[in-house]
């Protein structure tokens, strides 16, 4: 009725301004084109009607016998060749002018919107205005470089699978040109691959573009974003968020549960229409908040009454084994009903210091690339009689500089500090707004400059050099310098002379980290003789290939050095990091130090385990996991047969892991507590007589101030923790290589 109405409200505005609705219909879509053209048609065919019936005319064809105005019309309409067959002067110009008409409105015309059909297509398809019906696809929201290694990976994953399930096309979303993305596709990829990659024009914060995705049949998300927007992270959470709020609405079930069996097989299914979203933040102020703040609150719905059924479930299942099972699937249910992505934050900047730091291996998905294998900054390890130390000098406090000075924050820790407090890890940044770049470091990460030794050296004024006060307190095995001026300048070059020639057991490694590709080969290419005999890694940063890099250090003198941080070269898509941390946090949620060991890890429980865990928690297992290749070189990479044998060397094993967790959590933003504050947690629930009350009401405490004022009780030397916590980086420790 609403659409009848519509229609006759149309065919009042065309007859109240019958040209300005005339060219409205022949500027809009093919079907109000072709709905005008057979109005055309029908008006022309009854006035010549009209005509022959008011003249007396005779059309008839010979071959037709009796007379029908209709049928004469029509086929001097419809086909011109029958005017020869008309008698008569007058009847035979009205032919003429029918079969005019006809044929220029059945030919003419209808060629011409057949024509323009086929080019509205065309066009549309260019510019990917069309939408397609997708199934078990590979979805990319946003276009930038990084999206061509990302398609290049996916394709290589689906050759090796080779399955039914494998997807086939990879479908990508972006509201820019689409023509300038399709031709530098064409340039980078093979023609196997652009034939399975498909172009749509579209804005992520809009959802009508978004469902055109079809998200709730696709295999994985990966948002990207466009490059060079100015609110790029802002507009993915609020994508993140509606493509959940998509992918809710349109899983929804109105099947109630009828008994704790139905209930299992409906997590079930909800659990097999969860998307993996993997979503880039290119600030890392903003990825930083995924690690420290639970972010799953912006998937939150608000509270709703009880369901009716689940009311009858838990009268129904009181007691028992059933109960149990009812509040672990309840739980999974009330998160599944809220969130239905696998959400996967990541940073360019974060993600290329971890694959050189911790993985230390750039793979190109380009046939025939080398493999570039960068040296661990602690070299082959660095053990407990060891008197090495890592020295890690950072040029440029771009944010590539400084993703690479958090990343070794998190891993350098070594148990040579454990016998020779002197033997911390050094970090030391270069660059000509040293100072300023360090009072915005010191506000982003407070709580680490407290708790570290730090000084600020200016080149250019000594005189303005200054040093962290009140250091004798401190605990924490990593110091950072901050130094004022230019590389090329004479003072910064004889400290690079120095550091190189100085023999104190130095792991000299040189991040050179600048935005421009040229100015970052340019200060490799003339650093002191010295260094390039004594320094362990020369690191230099390149944006789109590192062949320049690759051919000078075919030259002997420059054999060190590496480049990194290629844009189209970035995110992998299998990370074997991310299995060890689902382990680490099995290892955390399932077993006990008194556990008999060895024991098994299941892979299958860990990953179930997983999608329950939160954001943040997440990332404290990544993290952890991120240590294990320096441990290893550390402590020896073979399994030892008797792991209690040495309870010393199980010690230092832990107290590795707390100083590790130490520098984690004071990067995340958490402080000590103070000795109030453990007043105030020792005193709680003083009162209750039940030690399991009371120790529950300390928990509680210690969570609410974790929360509230991010302190952490446990952020303290290893000697002064209780036994009950020392045992937890036992733990991990005990199964650090089945990890």
């Amino acid at each position: 009725m609403k659409r009848l109405k519509d229609f006759f409200r149309a065919i009042k505005d065309f007859f109240r301004h019958p040209v300005i609705g005339t060219d409205r219909i022949l500027s809009s879509g093919i079907k109000w084109q072709l709905l005008f053209l057979l109005g055309v048609i029908v008006a022309a065919i009854l006035f010549f009607i009209v005509v022959e019936w008011l003249t007396g005319s005779i059309l008839t064809i010979k071959e037709n016998g009796s007379r029908n105005i209709f049928v004469d019309v029509y086929y001097h309409f419809a086909d011109p060749g029958n005017q020869y067959v008309v008698e008569g002067t007058w009847n035979r110009w009205l032919a003429f002018f029918i079969s005019l008409s006809g044929s220029a409105l059945m030919g003419g015309l209808l060629i011409s919107i057949f024509s323009n059909i086929i080019d509205r297509r065309v066009e549309r398809a260019r510019e990917g205005q069309i939408g397609y019906k997708f199934r078990n696809h590979y979805v990319i929201i946003g276009f930038d470089k990084m999206a061509i290694g990302l398609i290049k990976q996916l394709y290589q994953k689906s050759v090796v699978e080779q399955s039914d399930h494998t997807p086939y096309l990879f479908v990508i979303q972006t509201s820019g040109s689409v023509d300038s993305a399709r031709h530098e596709l064409l340039s980078k990829l093979d023609s196997s691959i652009d034939r399975r990659t498909i172009i749509l024009h579209g804005g992520r914060d809009s959802r009508e573009d978004l469902e055109k995705l079809h998200l709730p049949d696709c295999k994985e998300i990966f948002l990207l974003g466009e490059e060079n927007e100015t609110d790029h992270d802002s507009i993915n959470i609020e994508c993140t968020a509606l493509i959940n709020r998509i992918l809710r609405e349109k899983n929804a079930t109105g099947k109630e549960p009828r008994d704790i069996e139905e209930l299992r097989m409906l997590v079930a299914q909800m659990q097999s229409r969860c998307k993996k979203c993997n979503v880039l933040f290119e600030a890392q102020s903003t990825f930083a908040v995924f690690q420290r703040y639970d972010i799953e609150s912006i998937f939150q719905l608000p509270k709703k009454t009880e369901k009716q059924w689940l009311v009858h479930f838990q009268k129904k299942y009181k007691d028992g084994a059933e109960n149990e099972e009812l509040l672990k699937l309840m739980q999974t249910f009330d998160q599944l009903s809220e969130r239905l992505i696998d959400f996967l934050p990541f940073n360019f900047y974060e993600t290329w210091a971890e694959k050189v730091l911790v993985r230390g291996l750039y793979t190109p998905h380009d046939k025939g690339s080398e493999v570039i294998r960068y040296v661990p900054i602690d070299g082959d390890g660095i053990g407990y009689d060891s008197n090495r130390y890592v020295h890690l000098v950072i040029v440029g406090m771009t944010s590539m500089g400084i993703a690479m000075g958090v990343k070794a924050a998190h891993i350098a820790h070594y148990p040579n500090f454990i016998r020779d407090q002197s033997k911390r890890t050094r970090i030391s940044f270069i660059d000509m707004n040293a100072d300023t770049e360090f009072d915005r470091l010191r506000g982003r990460y407070d709580s680490l400059f407290d708790m570290c030794d730090y000084r600020v050296i200016d080149t250019v004024e000594p005189a303005k050099s200054y040093t962290n006060p009140n250091t004798d307190d401190k605990f924490t095995d990593i110091e950072f310098e901050f130094i004022k001026g230019s590389v090329e300048s004479r003072p910064i070059q004889e400290l690079l002379q120095h550091w190189a020639e100085e023999e104190d057991g130095r792991l000299l490694t040189i991040a050179i980290c600048f935005e421009i590709p040229q100015k970052s080969i340019a200060t490799a290419l003339y650093m002191p003789r010295l260094v390039y005999e004594k320094a362990h890694s020369i690191l230099v940063r390149q944006n789109v290939s590192c062949s320049t890099i690759e051919l000078i250090r075919k030259a002997h003198q420059y054999g060190k050095l590496r480049a990194f941080g290629m844009l189209d070269e970035c995110y992998d898509i299998e990370n074997g990091c991310l299995r060890q941390a689902q382990r680490i946090n099995y290892i955390y949620s399932k077993m006990g130090i008194d556990d008999t060991f060895p024991q098994e890890l299941n892979d299958n429980e860990a990953k179930e385990l997983w999608k329950n865990l939160s954001t943040v928690h997440r990332w404290s297992s990544i993290y952890n996991a991120h240590s294990i290749p320096s441990k290893q070189r550390s402590f020896g990479q073979v399994d030892p047969e008797n792991f209690d044998s040495d309870s010393d060397w199980v010690e230092w094993m832990a107290e590795v892991e707390h100083n590790r967790w130490n520098m984690e959590k004071l990067i995340m933003g958490y402080r000590p507590t103070t000795p109030e504050e453990d007043k105030m947690i020792a005193s709680a629930g003083k009162e209750l007589k039940d030690n399991l009350r009371r120790e529950e009401a300390q928990k509680a405490k210690k969570k609410q101030l974790e929360r509230i004022l991010f302190a952490h009780t446990h952020i303290k030397k290893y000697k002064d923790l209780s036994k009950s916590v020392k045992n937890y980086d036992r733990l991990i420790m005990k199964y650090l290589w089945r990890v």
